[in-house]
């Protein structure tokens, strides 16, 4: 999981800037629960603790801002600048990095917003002729009533101040973090021009092609795991329905400890019991790291709803290994792949039966160029 990276520039000067931030966060919680933003007023920079969980007024008014969704603070003050931040790569806003994308706000009011070559996405948009607005997610732009123009390029650093926007360097962008696809981002966003429901579609209908198995039922895990099990029951022609009921949205794969990971899953899917009762169920799930979620999945529908069997689709290949570029999910040594061969980790996991795509069918089904060096063991 990446961070989510925000910011605002009024060209209308200064107004209440925290309804823009607040929701411009909000729209990617899916990254994170620690919102942190900076606004330039007429103190200077000012740092915004952001409570994703409650909506509440707030008069914080400024001409610009720059602010971070992720599990944990990735904004910074260093002197005059105020940055954040996300990847591997030195940061010096103004500046071109290797490996890290930002977003940067100075006080005497340049907005800075710059792309690494590959890996990360920014995308930037307008409201009208009031503001610029520079988000990870093209769906942030929209939530906040904006147009979105175009991605960055690969390398490309704006600048954006009273005087409107500058924008040098760029060219065709390198590899995205497959995670960006598979999990990570909003259904309803884009990267590059190229839809993420579109990518998910094309994978769901690839994982389809391996099942063999009779089934009577299809369920997906909360909440990325239910649009391709959509796609997946389309192609395979059996009932789709919603298996599971969320208390929370809380996105597991983030977490290290183990026993906050079984938690988490059990509050995003209580099981539906007339759902799976006697039948022959198929489980849908985005990705596969630990088992921890099929495996309780799997208890769930069978001791809980009285499945007759138990199946796993998973729509990407089996994690191996961390991410060298900063991307948060837990150790190698978590990763149940590492340690035993399919069948006993079908066994382990209590299932009838597992799928997932292979790197090869993976790489040939998600038409866009991605990094993959996750799914492969190092």
């Amino acid at each position: 999981m990446s961070a989510g990276l925000l910011a605002i520039y009024s060209f209308a000067g200064e107004i209440n800037l925290y309804p823009l931030v607040y929701y411009g966060l909000r729209a990617m919680a899916n990254r994170g629960e620690v919102a942190v933003a900076y606004l330039l007023g007429r103190r200077g920079l000012e740092r915004l603790e952001v409570d994703l969980s409650r909506e509440e007024p707030r008069d914080v008014r400024g001409v610009a801002a720059v602010g971070c969704v992720y599990t944990e603070d990735c904004c910074r003050v260093e002197g005059d600048v105020a940055y954040c931040a996300f990847g591997r790569g030195e940061v010096k806003p103004g500046a071109p990095s290797d490996a890290a994308a930002y977003v940067a706000l100075t006080a005497d009011g340049v907005l800075y917003a710059y792309r690494p070559p590959r890996l990360w996405h920014l995308a930037v948009g307008v409201h009208g002729f009031d503001f610029a607005l520079i988000a990870t997610e093209t769906a942030a732009i929209e939530v906040l009533g904006g147009e979105v123009r175009r991605s960055l390029r690969g390398g490309e650093l704006l600048k954006i101040t009273r005087l409107g926007v500058v924008s040098t360097g760029g060219e065709q962008p390198g590899e995205v973090c497959a995670m960006e696809y598979v999990y990570s981002s909003r259904l309803d966003s884009e990267i590059d021009g190229v839809e993420v429901a579109e990518v998910r579609a094309r994978l769901g209908e690839a994982l389809a092609a391996k099942v063999k198995n009779s089934l009577d039922v299809i369920v997906g895990v909360p909440d990325t795991g239910l649009y391709y099990a959509a796609w997946v029951a389309e192609k395979l022609g059996v009932r789709h329905v919603p298996g599971f009921v969320s208390t929370v949205r809380k996105r597991s794969a983030l977490l290290d400890d183990v026993r906050d990971r079984v938690s988490a899953i059990q509050l995003k899917a209580n099981v539906v019991k007339h759902a799976a009762r006697g039948m022959r169920v198929l489980v849908i799930d985005d990705s596969l790291i630990s088992g921890l979620t099929l495996r309780h999945i799997a208890q769930l529908l069978r001791l809980r709803a009285g499945a007759k069997e138990v199946h796993a689709a998973v729509a990407a290949p089996p994690l191996r290994s961390q991410c060298p570029y900063g991307v948060k999910m837990p150790p190698d040594s978590h990763m149940v792949f590492n340690h035993l061969q399919q069948d006993t980790v079908t066994k382990a996991l209590e299932l009838d039966g597992l799928y997932y795509l292979t790197l090869e069918e993976f790489q040939r089904a998600i038409g866009v160029r991605v990094c993959t060096l996750c799914f492969k063991r190092r």
